[in-house]
Order: structure tokens, then C-alpha cells, then sequence
């Protein structure tokens, strides 16, 4: 039976954020690009906790962030990028440059990796006015309970109503599947660094 929970909009902060940041962690455990980078379990939590902390507040000002609550508490958020906002506003890059640092630390190396996957994906980001889902996690144990579709339908709604197309990547091949449900056909398939993760790139064609 799925879930309903109270859906809200804003930019988080505060308890909000902090909560958000612990979906992250238990969201991103099992990530194969997250394992490939991290594969020891306390740097990949912190890691991957202060990554996704730095993209909800560096992008929180150009994003429409929906959040999904359960007894007032956080537990799956949407990150929608609006047409005309990718490629991000330099600043914004710079802070999530170092913020990126900061997380991979002390392994820095393992930042060279992961921006080398990144790189190849992100030259495959077609610049044409879209909605981009920036970051969608729920927390796994209300996974499969309908939150996700609740957090992607009304900008899904936008797309269809806007003739806009919609633009995702994911490194989980199960996702696959699951964003097919909402319309994604897969469009490319990225496997840049021999011995690490594929990627995939995703499109929403407008209903209609």
C-alpha cells in the first residue's frame, strides 16, 4: 500500500537539512559509483553524507526541491534543475568544487576518478531548455511505497504541460526500470573508466 506523506517545496535548512542528509547516507549506501569511490564504509558514508549536503544547499537557489515527510521527519527530497538553469552559475560550481574536495578528503585521488565518469556524462547533457532531475533518494525503508513517483509527478506535469522535455542520470542499473514507469527511456550508456561503474543517461519526451 503506498505511502502518503505531506510533499512540501522550499530550499532545506536547518533540522530539514541535517535529516536529508542522513536519507543520503542510507539511500547511497549500496551505489555502485559511491562503492567504487568509497569502498570503505565510514569514508563512503561521510563522504557521500557531505556531497549530497553540498549539492541541497549550493543548488537549494536555483532548484525547486520538493521533500517528503512522514511524522514531520525527512524522508525522500526531489531536486528538480528548471529549463535555462544547467549548466550551473559559475559560483555555484566553485563552491561545489570545494565542497567536492572537502568530502573526498583524505583521498584525494579518488576525486580524480569520480570526476573523470562525471565528465563524460555530463558532455552527453544536451544544453536545450529541459527539466533536469538533479537528485532523487528516498530512504529504504519506505522505499517502494509510492514516495518517489509523489516527488517526480508534478514536474512531470509541467514537462507534459510545457512541451518540455525531462533529463536524469543514474548509475543503478535497477533504476532503469523504475524511471521507465514515469516515461525515462535510457539514451545513452556511459562506461568511461575500465574498471568502474556504468552510468546512464535518461529522457523524458513530453506526453503528446
Amino acid at each position: 500500500m503506498a505511502l502518503a506523506p505531506e510533499v512540501v517545496e522550499g530550499r532545506l535548512a536547518g533540522i530539514a537539512l541535517d535529516q536529508a542528509t542522513d536519507v543520503a547516507v542510507r539511500a547511497f549506501d549500496d551505489d555502485p559509483f559511491f562503492s567504487y569511490l568509497f569502498p570503505k564504509t565510514r569514508q563512503r558514508h561521510r563522504s557521500v553524507g557531505l556531497l549530497h549536503r553540498y549539492v541541497m544547499s549550493h543548488l537549494g537557489s536555483i532548484a525547486v526541491t520538493r521533500t517528503a515527510l512522514l511524522d514531520g521527519k525527512v524522508v525522500g527530497v526531489a531536486m528538480w534543475i528548471p529549463p535555462g538553469k544547467w549548466p550551473y552559475p559559475a559560483m555555484i560550481q566553485v563552491r561545489q568544487t570545494l565542497g567536492a574536495i572537502h568530502a573526498f578528503l583524505p583521498d584525494v585521488s579518488s576525486l580524480g576518478r569520480g570526476g573523470r565518469i562525471l565528465r563524460v556524462v555530463e558532455q552527453s547533457h544536451p544544453r536545450i531548455p529541459q527539466w533536469y532531475l538533479q537528485l532523487l533518494m528516498v530512504d529504504p525503508e519506505v522505499q517502494r511505497q509510492g514516495i518517489g513517483g509523489r516527488l517526480q509527478v508534478p514536474t512531470l506535469e509541467v514537462c507534459d504541460r510545457d512541451g518540455l522535455p525531462a533529463w536524469l542520470e543514474t548509475q543503478k542499473h535497477e533504476n532503469l526500470a523504475y524511471y521507465a514507469r514515469f516515461g525515462f527511456d535510457v539514451v545513452h550508456e556511459h562506461h568511461p573508466v575500465e574498471e568502474g561503474p556504468s552510468m546512464w543517461s535518461l529522457r523524458r519526451d513530453p506526453a503528446g
